[in-house]
């Protein structure tokens, strides 16, 4: 009895141990200056298989941003590449290639977007902070 027991625990620990890891979900909330919406909440899971999911919710003012999921979100999706110290986002929309392409920088805490400026160099744009994982 003992011995079954012990196979059964070591064979559910090791099949947690190979299994894929989790999703990381990135939050970002802030002003989107546009002439029907003020605020915008966005939130973007990196999947560990080299892709990301990203909604977005377009709110009329700030009061509204802690209920947000209660709001219908504007879904997009795309691969990651890896680009020298970046990672490089392509964005996918009715499964096709945008030209939206983002250049992020991740780690446990935050996730960082960068865009070029007028003297081509990269310039911080959004950060993303780490809410939890799916």
């Amino acid at each position: 009895m003992k011995n079954g027991i012990l196979t059964l625990l070591l064979i559910f620990l090791m099949s947690n141990s190979f299994g894929q890891t989790k999703a990381k979900v990135y939050l970002n909330h802030d002003h989107n200056y546009s002439t029907t919406y003020s605020y915008e909440v966005s939130e973007i899971t990196i999947h560990s298989d080299s892709s990301y999911t990203l909604k977005s919710w377009n709110l009329i003012n700030k009061k509204e941003w802690k209920k947000y999921k209660s709001n219908e979100p504007e879904i997009s999706s795309g691969k990651i590449t890896q680009n020298a110290e970046f990672l490089t986002l392509t964005e996918y929309r009715n499964e096709n290639r945008t030209d939206s392409n983002w250049k992020i920088k991740v780690t446990d805490k935050r996730l960082v977007f960068y865009s070029k400026n007028k003297n081509g160099k990269l310039r911080k744009t959004k950060t993303y902070k780490r809410i939890g994982i799916k």
